[in-house]
């Protein structure tokens, strides 16, 4: 009886511990794995290797979903694409969406260090300006959650961030989730052997 009520709860924990990871993905997944994921879903080839994705699990900012899988190491990075966010010019629809966002990470990988910086030489300092800077790329807006010695991030991953980027007509901008995962260093490591 004891032998039996452990199998179901081995059988039962299983499909669980698929889906703990970011949306349902683990470090290290093959291909087949994350059609498995997607609930059939086969992954569509984009360049190199990158690939788009539809995961079974979603979260309703973010409408484009995108992994990188390498043939040695299987799947090192996840990038999620929020829906483009019409804003006012000083971010506030993107910041609002940037901050619930970042609180929500935050209930999984502890607080993050919050980078909100603008280029010394850029022309337009104000506030007033914060899209266009965003857009012409003098300004960072990011969230990022860095595994170390003394906080090691859960699900194998080395780092999650956010970041912001932005289109000054119509004024709009987007909000982009990267898990980056252990393996990652590896692939990059094999990537150089080349030079």
């Amino acid at each position: 009886m004891k032998k039996i009520i452990l199998i179901l709860l081995i059988s039962f924990l299983l499909p669980l511990s698929i889906f703990a990871a970011p949306f349902g993905l683990k470090m290290g997944m093959t291909l087949d794995e994350i059609t498995e994921a997607c609930n059939g879903s086969k992954p569509i080839y984009v360049e190199n290797d990158c690939y788009q994705i539809y995961p079974a699990k979603t979260h309703p900012l973010f409408k484009q979903y995108a992994v990188f899988v390498d043939s040695e190491h299987g799947l090192y990075c996840i990038k999620a694409v929020s829906d483009e966010i019409s804003t006012n010019d000083y971010g506030t629809e993107i910041k609002n969406a940037f901050a619930e966002i970042e609180g929500r990470i935050s209930k999984t990988y502890g607080k993050p260090r919050i980078i909100d910086e603008l280029s010394s030489d850029y022309f337009a300092k104000s506030e007033q300006y914060w899209v266009s800077q965003l857009a012409d790329g003098a300004r960072t807006y990011a969230a990022i959650w860095e595994s170390s010695p003394k906080n090691k991030l859960n699900d194998d991953l080395d780092c999650v961030y956010i970041y912001t980027n932005a289109q000054r007509f119509p004024r709009s901008g987007w909000i982009i989730l990267e898990y980056d995962f252990n393996n990652m260093q590896s692939v990059k490591d094999a990537q150089d052997n080349v030079f």
